[in-house]
């Protein structure tokens, strides 16, 4: 049985989403859903007049797919509403000389474009897919979608070919990409080099370092500001390794850095890292967080200035930018500290934990 457990998200907005495998009781609002798609786009597979699933079916359909060990269908839920949906399957899982190949389909409402939706649901799918023995993965997409074409390239995927005249709209020929990207062995994530400072190694994070990041992670006083809650057990930090810091590795961010004392080697106190905002733009975003027991003790900020050092002599960065809550007073000065230019605050501009809050945005630009 192929399910993924619901994780949260916020969006670009700052709204928080839930991204989880649907059951049965999703139905009505699958139906809801993909009877709204045509009235937004033309670039799935939904058009207007098609014939819709009854609900019978489409409960048949969703008890089949979860019985399945590879099958994946994954929705993203604002409330009660599915806002994206993505199907992870294998098209042909009987014949001997495809077993490696993995397919997927996915849709977003328009009101949700750019808020990061696609890129989340891109990303839960392919840890599945290693763990299932996929090497590659496989869709098409319509040539005419360029914010979908710009999403899977930013993704990692590879245009392999185009299918000319693919299909025809409104009496308007259209062609469609062949997109695909090889996975490899899932037991080798991209590794990040170890950096040195005068008191500190920065270095990858290891499945190991899940009881060090648990001390200082579940203190709300570190999570007071940021967009993660404390972790609850052990396992919320080992997950935060596999499924966040794994994933990065692997999609070449180096985020994040683990934060060790030189005179205490085995204990990460913290993390620091950059991942990007967009490769196109030559920027990313600069991101810490720091054991309570450590604060004020410049850790942070060398931390921090270590890695603008290495992001800007490793990758072709124009710019590295940071934000915080603008009553995360700590953090602004660590901004501060390493350089970094106040730019502005943007008013009510992030929605988290119930409440509007105002962000401080700096940057440092070469």
């Amino acid at each position: 049985m192929a399910v993924l457990k619901p994780l949260q998200m916020t969006l670009v907005s700052g709204r928080t989403m839930t991204i989880r495998s649907l059951d049965t009781s999703d139905v009505p609002a699958f139906l809801e859903f993909i009877a709204r798609l045509p009235h937004e786009s033309s670039h799935t597979m939904q058009y207007m007049g098609k014939r819709q699933p009854e609900l019978d079916e489409s409960k048949a359909r969703i008890e089949k797919n979860r019985a399945d060990h590879v099958t994946l269908d994954i929705g993203a839920f604002d409330g009660g509403k599915l806002i994206g949906f993505i199907n992870f399957r294998m098209p042909n899982p009987d014949h001997p000389w495809q077993k490696h190949l993995g397919r997927f389909g996915m849709m977003v409402l328009k009101d949700y474009w750019g808020q990061g939706v696609g890129k989340k649901l891109l990303s839960v799918i392919e840890p599945h897919a290693m763990s299932a023995g996929i090497q590659k993965i496989e869709a098409e997409v319509r040539v005419a979608n360029e914010r979908g074409v710009n999403l899977y390239k930013n993704a990692g995927y590879k245009i392999e070919g185009k299918r000319q005249k693919a299909v025809m709209i409104d009496g308007e020929w259209g062609d469609e990409y062949f997109i695909a990207k090889f996975l490899g062995e899932p037991s080798e994530p991209f590794r990040l080099p170890s950096l040195e400072t005068s008191r500190l190694i920065l270095r990858p994070l290891e499945i190991s370092d899940a009881e060090s990041i648990y001390v200082y992670a579940k203190n709300p006083s570190v999570s007071q500001y940021t967009l993660w809650e404390p972790h609850q057990s052990v396992k919320d930090s080992l997950s935060y390794i596999k499924d966040y810091a794994f994933r990065y590795y692997v999609e070449g961010n180096p985020e994040p850095f683990g934060i060790v004392l030189k005179t205490n080697p085995g204990r990460v106190i913290g993390t620091a890292g950059c991942f990007w905002v967009s490769k196109d733009s030559k920027s990313m975003e600069l991101a810490y967080a720091l054991d309570e027991e450590h604060w004020g003790k410049g850790i942070t900020s060398e931390a921090c200035q270590a890695v603008l050092d290495y992001c800007f002599k490793t990758f072709v960065l124009k710019r590295i930018q940071s934000r915080c809550k603008r009553e995360n007073k700590a953090s602004a000065r660590v901004m501060e500290k390493i350089g970094m230019t106040y730019e502005g605050t943007l008013k009510s501009s992030l929605f988290h934990r119930g409440r509007h809050w105002d962000m401080c945005h700096y940057a440092f630009v070469r």
